[in-house]
């Protein structure tokens, strides 16, 4: 009685050189190199396609394991029905192909029922599959998955299935089978079926060659079609003419969607509302377009992505009412993909380039001293109105941790897209430039009318939709008042800058500030000598300071709350959460520090100023 882990080739195998032979027992065997199965494997599905190379190679394996199990039963006596059904894992050892074993096992031969898990490690298939392919999506291992069935199918006298569900070749850490009878399997196995059914090299090597046809006539008809798709980019005609010709030469509905699933293009005599949108369904297969960066079929629909500097930027979408998709119409859709993307780069050059220079011409405005008749001649050619006024629009970045992921480009590109695209949905051209954590934009005051809006709420309306995209992010606006001089928009500039400091230091949740929201605070800022203005300070409240300073109080801090509340004691200590006893000897303090008298009007005044300029100055945090 013999059990399967007893089966050994130093006992079983015999070499007779003399004669050029193998003997496992009593029955011929040959030795073979994997790597010439590995170069057999390459040509089989160079000659006949990889689903046809696969039909072959399952039927090898399967043939292979039908004659080892009438073999193993005929040469020896088994302790039970298991340990034949072992011997299979044992031949997959002994013979070098892979290291076989049970994961789980539950098999009832009376009742027919039939199941086992199990591993294959180090498996010779899927090594050659890798040393002359890429990665598959789907197991490769062909010959096993063969051997396996047939194997069991002679052991247990019904027709059994493996199925490879895990493969090395696709990506696993190890290459996992399921066997079950085909009732067993059910529907599932169906589309596996065919690969068994037999068929002779001759008939392989006819549907090979009729497929050999085709593909020449696809070859053809793709190579006039790239040629139409060529001359469409080199004279620059855009998506549309793109998605007619296509249309026109396979006579399908097609179109063309961004990487958001908006159209850009949709042409041919098709459903039109089922051309233009996607169902959830097919969104989920757009997800793994974008994913996995292949072609894939969804009911009527052929989808390929467009891929554009290493990203997926769109789609083509091929659409037909009924029939299924050729070979041609996936070669097609997958060219129009690549133009379509090299349409876009075209298209995304120009479009930077044109906002560069435009960026450039904006800064030679913000610059203190420009060439007005240059100027005047970069504007009229760029179709900007030379006699139009404008406000200037500062929008800050403030840093973050989105930042810090090296977002500020993306953000800064964001924020010029809503710009520009509300500018020109408007009918304006839009003068935007964006610097490291800045963006500067000059918007026509005829907006603000046509919108019925003053300049901050239209800057309110920025805002809003900036905070709708980048979430993450905090963006100041300072906006300056209305200029009409080419030489005066440096100085609505500075205006705007100065809003945003403003803004940091006095309002920090503000997001949108105005020049003219600054008063006299615009005045201390532009002021020449503003050594004289800290000085001024400093003699009127600079004892303060100082005290605050080195004790770490809020004496000066107080004394602003109290002048901006109107000298309202109760509404000043509520402000400041102290009590009404203590909010008086801190008045008490602060008189007798700066030595002057709070009931002067003129003293109030000038300590007012004081405190403002100490805020400007940064001596004061509000």
């Amino acid at each position: 009685m013999t059990k399967a882990e007893e089966l050994s080739p130093v006992d079983l195998i015999k070499f007779n050189l003399e004669k050029g032979e193998i003997r496992f027992k009593d029955r011929r065997m040959v030795l073979s190199s994997a790597d010439a199965w590995g170069m057999l494997r390459k040509d089989l599905i160079a000659a006949l396609g990889l689903e046809r190379a696969k039909s072959f190679l399952v039927r090898y394996g399967w043939n292979c394991g039908i004659n080892d199990a009438r073999n193993l039963k005929e040469m020896f006596e088994w302790d039970n029905d298991n340990e034949l059904l072992l011997a299979g894992l044992r031949m997959h050892n002994i013979s070098g192909s892979v290291m076989a074993r049970f994961l789980e096992m539950e098999i009832d031969c009376a009742k027919g029922h039939f199941y086992f898990l199990g591993e294959w490690i180090n498996s010779h298939e899927a090594e050659q599959h890798l040393l002359h392919f890429p990665s598959h999506h789907e197991p490769v291992c062909y010959i096993l998955m063969g051997y396996a069935g047939g194997y069991s199918t002679e052991f247990l006298g019904k027709k059994v299935i493996v199925k490879e569900i895990e493969c090395v070749a696709a990506g696993a850490k190890s290459c996992r089978f399921i066997g079950k009878t085909i009732d067993q399997w059910g529907d599932e196995i169906i589309p596996d079926l065919p690969f068994y059914e037999e068929r002779s090299m001759a008939d392989e090597l006819d549907i090979a060659y009729r497929r050999i046809e085709e593909q020449a006539e696809t070859l053809k008809r793709s190579a006039k079609l790239n040629q139409k798709l060529t001359q469409i980019v080199l004279q620059g005609k855009g998506l549309d003419a793109i998605a007619r010709v296509v249309a026109e030469n396979l006579g399908c509905g097609i179109s063309i969607f961004d990487k958001t699933y908006q159209p850009l293009s949709v042409y041919g005599d098709l459903d039109f509302s089922r051309s233009r949108t996607f169902s959830e369904i097919e969104k989920n297969v757009l997800e793994k377009v974008n994913k996995e960066r292949r072609t894939m079929e969804i009911g009527n629909r052929l989808i390929s992505p467009i891929v554009l500097q290493n990203q997926v930027s769109g789609f083509v979408s091929l659409y037909k009412k009924d029939g299924c998709f050729a070979n041609l119409e996936t070669v097609s859709l997958e060219r129009m993909a690549t133009v379509c993307a090299i349409q876009m780069l075209n298209e995304k050059t120009a479009i930077e380039s044109e906002q560069r220079a435009k960026g450039e011409l904006l800064d030679e405005l913000l610059m203190a001293e420009i060439d007005t008749d240059r100027v005047r001649q970069r504007m009229t050619y760029f179709g900007y109105g030379i006699n139009t006024s404008y406000s200037v629009f500062v929008f800050q970045i403030k840093e973050n941790s989105h930042w810090e992921k090296e977002g500020a480009h993306d953000e800064r590109k964001e924020i010029v897209n809503i710009i520009s695209s509300d500018l020109e949905h408007a009918g304006y051209h839009a003068l935007v430039s964006s610097r490291i954590d800045r963006v500067f934009a000059l918007i026509p005051e005829k907006l603000f009318k046509m919108k019925k809006i003053n300049c901050k709420e239209y800057g309110q309306f920025l805002i809003d939709k900036i905070n709708d995209l980048l979430k993450n992010s905090r963006i100041t606006l300072g906006m300056s008042g209305i200029y009409h001089d080419l030489c005066s928009f440096s100085r609505g500039f500075h205006e705007a800058q100065k809003a945003i400091e403003i803004a940091e230091m006095k309002w920090k949740n503000r997001q949108v500030v105005h020049a003219a929201e600054l008063g006299h605070l615009g005045l201390l800022l532009n002021a020449r000598n503003p050594e004289e203005l800290e000085s001024f300070a400093n003699e009127k409240v600079g004892t303060i300071y100082e005290y605050d300073k080195k004790s770490g109080g809020e004496l000066l801090k107080t004394l602003y709350y109290y002048i901006k509340n109107e000298f309202n004691l109760h509404k000043t200590a509520r402000e400041m959460n102290i009590t009404i006893g203590g909010m008086r000897y801190r008045l008490r303090r602060i008189q007798e520090l700066g030595e002057f008298d709070l009931n002067n009007s003129d003293t109030r005044f000038e300590i007012q100023l004081a405190l403002e300029i100490s805020v400007v100055m940064g001596q004061l945090k509000v």
